[in-house]
């Protein structure tokens, strides 16, 4: 647990530089915004692992929190689905929900803080990086925000995040490498399917509940599925 919370910590400070340098060349609102959201994420990521040392009723707790708290944001968006089936919708969501609710039963609480920094990593990265270098949108009918640049930046520091704390898991080195692959391309998949949703239903996002993030949907749909995806294997 000290080897994350130190890449936690490290990730954060190269973050800050990083909005820091690239927030010169945008307006004081946004750059205020963008600011509030790192705060708020901050909090976020260490109130997660800090479950996650709590042990396992703890996260076990947490994790049907964020299923039942995504289920009512999505009923809520769902009522509103302008295009798409609801019903396809909430299978994928009872399916998605209902294994990562299995997996995390499982799970040790190191595996679980491995998966959420591996997640967070991807997120917070994937934003950064789209910021200082987006050009090329990755799906912009789904979501407009996404830049290839963003996405490969995510995805790469995913991928050394999960090989830096390999040590967090039992896997030789090919599983580590497949559990990096694995994990960045949940994430890439949980936040694409949760986009289309959103602009399926007309909406920015799931709720106000995370200021600078939206809802809880919103801010672990990557988390969700990459628990789904690479769970069962953790």
């Amino acid at each position: 647990m000290r080897d994350i919370l130190a890449l936690t910590l490290s990730g954060f400070a190269i973050g800050a530089v990083m909005m820091a340098i690239g927030g010169r060349r945008v307006a004081p609102d946004v750059r205020r915004g963008r600011w509030i959201k790192f705060g708020v994420y901050f909090v976020i990521v260490h109130t997660v692992l800090a479950v996650t040392a709590a042990g396992r009723p703890w996260i076990r707790g947490l994790v049907a929190i964020v299923v039942i708290a995504g289920a009512i944001e999505l009923r809520g968006a769902t009522r509103r689905m302008q295009r798409g089936s609801p019903a396809a919708v909430w299978s994928v969501y009872a399916l998605v929900g209902g294994l990562a609710l299995v997996n995390f039963w499982r799970m040790t609480p190191v595996a679980v803080a491995y998966l959420y920094v591996v997640v967070a990593v991807y997120d917070g990265f994937s934003q950064v990086t789209g910021q200082w270098f987006g050009r090329w949108p990755l799906a912009p009918r789904i979501s407009p925000g996404k830049t290839v640049e963003g996405v490969t930046g995510g995805l790469t520091a995913a991928y050394l995040a999960a090989m830096c704390l390999s040590g967090a898991v039992d896997a030789g080195f090919v599983g580590r490498v497949a559990l990096g692959i694995g994990t960045a391309l949940a994430c890439l998949t949980g936040d694409l399917a949760a986009s289309w949703v959103k602009r399926a239903s007309g909406i920015k996002d799931y709720s106000n509940i995370l200021p600078g993030h939206g809802g809880v949907l919103d801010r672990f749909d990557s988390f969700l599925a990459a628990a789904t995806i690479v769970g069962a294997f953790l």
